[in-house]
């Protein structure tokens, strides 16, 4: 068995919800289409491809699925008397399910690049996302630079709801390959 269906079986039982079930996570397969760093452009906005319906459960299983255990955030009957929103709380890496669903290929795709490393971010939250809501996301390529012979790129990603309304803001900054031979590199590994 290769390490990569091992490591896929190893999470399935992770994956609840049927937006969870259909994610593509093998995040090697489409290796040869994500943006990269040296054909990214600075300042340009793009919307992101897909928009995310925001349902309990994919509040409930997230939150489960990264070990919580505080009733607030893994018991709804408990959440609904208890939460000052009359609904679970999200753990505050919650957008980041968000983005990965709303990425899916094309611009921002380079967050998925085989061998990238993360030496930090900032996550704004505005306001919860709640349950019912339809979260679109911008994707803004904001800086990228060369530190020690390593190629970093940030991005802004601007969630809002379908009024409008700004639910949070991500700054995500990676290090990944300076290009698309040095990505294929890391995704036939």
């Amino acid at each position: 068995m290769t390490p990569a269906i091992e490591t896929a079986n190893r999470l399935a039982k992770h994956f609840n919800t049927d937006k969870q079930r259909n994610f593509e996570s093998n995040f090697l397969k489409d290796a040869e289409v994500y943006e990269t760093w040296d054909s990214v452009e600075i300042g340009r906005a793009f919307p992101g491809k897909l928009k995310f319906v925001v349902k309990d459960e994919d509040v409930l299983f997230y939150n489960k699925s990264i070990g919580e255990t505080d009733p607030l955030m893994v018991d709804p009957a408990y959440a609904k008397k208890h939460s000052p929103t009359g609904e679970l709380i999200q753990h505050p890496l919650f957008v980041v399910q968000v983005a990965f669903y709303c990425i899916e290929n094309g611009p921002g795709s380079w967050i998925r690049s085989p061998g990238a490393r993360n030496p930090g971010q900032k996550i704004e939250i505005w306001e919860p996302f709640k349950s019912g809501e339809t979260i679109s996301m911008t994707v803004v390529a904001f800086d990228r630079w060369i530190r020690r012979g390593k190629h970093y790129i940030t991005d802004k990603l601007d969630f809002h709801n379908e009024h409008g309304v700004r639910k949070a803001t991500w700054w995500l900054t990676l290090i990944i390959p300076p290009n698309r031979e040095g990505i294929l590199k890391f995704a036939r590994m």
